[in-house]
C-alpha cells in the first residue's frame, strides 16, 4: 500500500544550478541563514543578462514539476537538452495522521542528476536527519520527462499529496491553513489587459485553485484569466473575499487619492472611481496595474507555505511607489510566517529599504549579488 503523507509546512532552503543561461558551471543560492533558518525575503541584483531570471524561472520550473506526474519539458532549454541540470532543496514537514516528521527534500531533474549530497553535519544545520530525494527523467519511451521511480518513498508520497489537493479552490483570502507549498511566479512582463468584452460572464476563474506553481504574466488577455473575472466572481461568491480584495488594494495603493469600487452587476466590470469620474482597471498607470495584480493575485492564491517570485520587482513604479512595494513586502513576510519573497532588482534603493543587515523582527534576510562590480 503507498504511503499517505501531507506536507504542513515547505522552506526553500538552497538552490543549484549547472551550466543553465549566463550562469555557467555550478552555482549555488543559499536561502537561508547561518542558523538554518529560511529567508523570507532574498533579493537578487545585478546587471541586465546576469542571469537574475534564471534563478527565477529555475525556482518556478522545479515547483512546475509536481504539477504532473509528466511532462513535456520545464522550458528551460539547457536542461530540456539535457546540457545543465538544477536541484531544490527544501525543509519539508510531512504528516503522516499520526504524528509529523521534517526532512529535507532535494528535487531534481536534468543533468547530471543530483548535484548535491548533504553531509550529516549540514542536514543538523538545519534542524533535520533525513535528505530524500525527488527526482525527474527523461521519459524511457518518447520525449518528455517523467517522475522516477527510483525517488525516495516519501518523496514520492509529498508528490502524490500534491497532485491529489490540486484543483481545490482556496478558502479563503491568505489561505494560511493550506500548508501545501505553492510558488507565485510574476515575470517582467505581468499587468492587467483589457479582457475582451465579449466574454464577460460569471465564470470560475481559471487558475484559482491548488496548484504547485503558478504564472501571473498579462493577466487580462482571456476573460476568465483577468481580475476582472475573479472580482466579478468573488462579489458573486458573497464571501467577503471581494471586499477585501477592495479594501486591500485602496488602503495599500490608492491611499484615498482614488478608489476601486463594487462590482458593477450589470456590466460585470469593477469600477475606479476619480475626481473626474470612472475608469476601468487596465485604464489605471502600468505602475498600479502592476501593483493590483501583485497585492490581488497574492492574497488570493497564497497557502501558508507560498514563495512569491517577483522579476524586476520594481519596473514601471515611481520612487516613493517602489519603497511602498518594498515596504509591503516586508510587512507581508513579518505577518504571514509561511510567506517568502525571492525578487530581483537593478535598484540600490531598494537594496536600502530592503536593508539586508539591519534585524527586524519576522524577517530573515539573504540576497546575492551575480555582478561583482556592481556596488550598493
Amino acid at each position: 500500500m503507498a504511503m499517505k503523507l501531507r506536507p504542513t509546512r515547505f522552506e526553500l532552503l538552497e538552490l543549484t544550478l549547472l551550466d543553465l543561461g549566463a550562469l555557467r558551471g555550478q552555482k549555488s543560492f543559499l536561502l537561508r541563514d547561518g542558523q538554518g533558518q529560511a529567508t523570507n525575503i532574498f533579493m537578487i541584483m545585478g546587471t541586465n543578462g546576469a542571469g537574475k531570471t534564471t534563478v527565477l524561472e529555475s525556482i518556478y520550473a522545479v515547483m512546475r514539476l509536481l504539477d504532473a506526474r509528466e511532462h513535456v519539458g520545464t522550458g528551460i532549454d539547457d536542461i530540456d537538452r539535457n546540457d545543465g541540470g538544477l536541484q531544490l532543496d527544501a525543509r519539508v514537514t510531512l504528516d503522516d495522521g499520526a504524528r509529523s516528521k521534517i526532512y529535507l527534500l532535494s528535487i531534481f531533474v536534468g543533468r547530471p542528476g543530483l548535484l548535491k549530497r548533504w553531509t550529516t553535519e549540514a542536514l543538523e544545520g538545519v534542524g533535520v536527519e533525513q535528505q530524500i530525494f525527488l527526482s525527474f527523467k527523461n521519459r524511457v519511451n518518447g520525449p518528455g520527462l517523467e517522475r522516477s521511480s527510483e525517488s525516495d518513498p516519501e518523496a514520492l508520497a509529498f508528490s502524490e499529496a500534491i497532485l491529489e489537493r490540486a484543483g481545490e479552490p482556496p478558502a479563503a483570502l491568505f489561505d494560511s491553513a493550506n500548508g501545501y507549498p505553492s510558488v507565485l511566479y510574476f515575470p517582467s512582463d505581468r499587468g492587467i489587459r483589457r479582457p475582451p468584452e465579449g466574454e464577460r460572464a460569471v465564470t470560475r476563474p481559471s487558475g484559482l485553485s491548488y496548484r504547485a506553481a503558478h504564472r501571473f504574466g498579462a493577466d487580462g488577455e482571456r476573460w476568465d484569466a483577468s481580475i476582472d473575472n475573479l472580482f466579478v466572481w468573488f462579489a458573486w461568491l458573497a464571501d467577503g473575499r471581494e471586499e477585501e480584495c477592495r479594501e486591500l488594494v485602496n488602503r495599500l495603493i490608492f491611499r484615498g487619492a482614488k478608489r476601486l469600487g463594487a462590482v458593477d452587476r450589470p456590466t460585470l466590470s469593477v469600477p475606479v472611481e476619480v475626481e473626474s469620474g470612472v475608469h476601468r482597471i487596465d485604464q489605471l498607470s502600468s505602475g498600479e496595474r502592476q501593483l493590483v495584480q501583485l497585492i490581488v493575485r497574492i492574497a488570493s492564491h497564497m497557502t501558508g507555505s507560498t514563495i512569491v517570485l517577483i522579476d524586476e520587482t520594481e519596473q514601471h513604479l515611481h520612487l516613493v511607489m517602489r519603497r511602498r512595494l518594498m515596504k509591503l513586502i516586508k510587512q507581508w513576510a513579518q505577518e504571514h510566517p509561511g510567506l517568502s519573497f525571492v525578487l530581483t532588482s537593478h535598484q540600490v534603493d531598494s537594496l536600502r529599504v530592503l536593508a539586508p543587515k539591519l534585524v527586524e523582527p519576522g524577517l530573515v534576510k539573504g540576497g546575492a549579488l551575480l555582478k561583482p562590480k556592481l556596488k550598493a
